[in-house]
Order: structure tokens, then C-alpha cells, then sequence
């Protein structure tokens, strides 16, 4: 399920820098973008950059500064340092409930270890009366999907809120099991609500782009207005319903099938969520 450990673009982390480019451009011109610090690597690789960003976007003003974990390497040692960050939002990316299902989607994760980690924050967040929300996500595959229920009392439970949803291709290079028929597609819910920026500023033109093979220019050199207004014409694309006219990697794509997700709140019942294209 995840392209990562066959990635051919080099790998690396985003310099400060380039953060606070970026940082000062959103908070200038649209402060309540969501902004998160995940895609094709895990943030708690680098704790102090990760602290050091998250700090200078809610000191500039953004309001919107998740992080999406594999939650590995989340430590007692950085609960706090995590929670006073300035970050809105932590995800949890946690695939099953029983050990064999979690360990064979989340490779080389420990499940004991994950939901010790998940659990010891949400209790330490609630000790102190924290805003932080956090979100342990689960993605349905074969292998997990009687787990559904389980999972979700557990989390509920420990009072995380839990999303559910459908697995990504990523473009193409995984089968989801997904079957919607051509005259029901809808614009895609990635390409018109997303934008990427790798660590070294490549923008590609698709979310599920994770090797950049299609680039749209480089936050180091212009702005992130202008790198999304080039974008716009894919945009339109989509929102026209004018799906011939799209890229080769588009006309193949099932990612748009999963776009909707499921959102439960501890004691407020499901909230099931219409793709962003939907919504008014």
C-alpha cells in the first residue's frame, strides 16, 4: 500500500528555509490552508525540524498545522514537545487492530509499540486539557476489514477521533478493489484541493505523484500563489467533468473513487464525509 520503499527520486528533508517561504506566503494569503508536514516520509524522523517548523507557522499565523505519523518513533520524551508545538492536528496512520493485520500492511512497525505511543498521547493531552485533536486513521484493505469495528470501539474509547477510508492506488500502481462506472466519475478530490511541495521544492502536478514525474515548477523559485494558479487549468479540467482532456496518468486513475472518508467523534455518533468536490 505505500509506494515508498520503491521510490526512485532522492530522497531528503526540507530544509527550514524553505518552510518559512512557504509559511510566510500562506499565512500572507490564505492562513487557514490546511498545511501538513507528511507525503512519502514520516516527520518525527527529524523532531527538532519538525518542532522548529510547526512553532514558526502558528508564530506567523497559520491555523491550520497537522502532522500525519506512523507514530514509530513517538517517544514519552516528546509527547510534550509534540503537544506545545504549535501543530492543530496529529494523525495516527494505524491499519489494523490485531497484531497480524497491522504488521503486515504497516511493515517493519511494532503494533504493541504503536498503540502504546498513540494511546500515551491522547491520555497526556486530556491530562493537561490540550486542544491538540488527534486522529488515529484506518485505511480498509483486505486483510483488516472485519477489524472495523474493534478498532474503532478501541479508539473511541481512549477518545481519539477515527477515520476510516478506502485504500489509495497511488496513481495506478496499486489495485484498490474500487469498481465505479465512467458516467458516475467525479472531479478528483486530490487534484482540486491539493498541492504538494517535495523537500527540495519540486511541485508535481498530480497528489498522487510521488515520484514528480510531472512538475509544475519549484517553491524556491515562485510563489505559491503562482504555482497553484498554474495548476488551475487541471482544476477546471475536473470541475467541467471534461475527463478526456486530462492528463494520460488521469485517465487512468482510480484515486478520485477515494476521496470520501468516515469521520467518528467519541460520543457524537459518525459523521460520514462527502468528497471535497461536494461540499458547500
Amino acid at each position: 500500500m505505500c509506494h515508498h520503499p520503491n521510490m526512485k527520486r532522492p530522497k531528503g528533508v526540507m530544509p527550514f528555509e524553505l518552510w518559512k517561504k512557504c509559511a510566510d506566503e500562506i499565512a500572507a494569503t490564505a492562513p487557514d490552508t490546511e498545511c501538513w508536514f507528511s507525503f512519502c516520509g514520516e516527520p518525527l524522523l527529524e523532531p527538532a525540524l519538525l518542532f522548529r517548523c510547526l512553532s514558526y507557522g502558528r508564530s506567523v499565523g497559520l491555523q491550520s498545522l497537522n502532522v500525519n505519523t506512523n507514530g514509530m518513533l513517538l517517544t514519552p520524551e516528546l509527547d510534550d514537545a509534540l503537544l506545545d508545538s504549535g501543530v492543530h492536528l496529529v494523525v495516527f496512520g494505524i491499519d489494523g487492530f490485531s497484531k497480524q493485520s497491522f504488521e503486515k500492511y504497516r511493515v517493519k512497525a511494532n503494533r504493541d509499540v504503536v498503540y502504546a505511543n498513540a494511546e500515551r498521547l491522547l491520555a497526556r493531552r486530556d491530562a493537561r486539557g490540550l486542544p491538540v485533536a488527534i486522529q488515529t486513521q484506518f485505511i480498509v484493505m483486505d486483510d483488516n476489514a472485519s477489524e472495523v469495528d474493534a478498532y474503532k470501539a478501541h479508539w473511541l474509547e481512549r477518545n481519539a477521533v477515527v477515520k476510516v477510508r478506502r485504500q489509495l492506488s497511488w496513481g495506478g500502481k496499486f489495485d484498490t478493489g474500487l469498481a465505479i462506472t465512467p458516467e458516475n466519475r467525479i472531479p478528483c478530490p486530490w487534484a482540486i484541493t491539493m498541492m504538494h511541495v517535495f523537500w527540495d521544492g519540486r511541485i508535481p502536478r498530480c497528489p498522487g505523484d510521488t515520484e514528480g514525474e510531472e512538475g509544475e515548477g519549484n517553491a524556491w523559485h515562485a510563489s505559491l500563489s503562482d504555482l497553484w494558479a498554474r495548476l488551475g487549468g487541471y482544476r477546471d479540467l475536473h470541475l467541467a467533468r471534461s475527463f478526456d482532456a486530462l492528463p494520460e496518468r488521469c485517465k487512468t486513475c482510480t484515486d478520485w473513487m477515494t476521496g470520501a472518508a468516515e469521520r467518528v467523534r467519541p460520543e457524537s455518533g459518525s459523521v460520514p464525509l462527502e468528497p471535497v468536490c461536494s461540499r458547500t
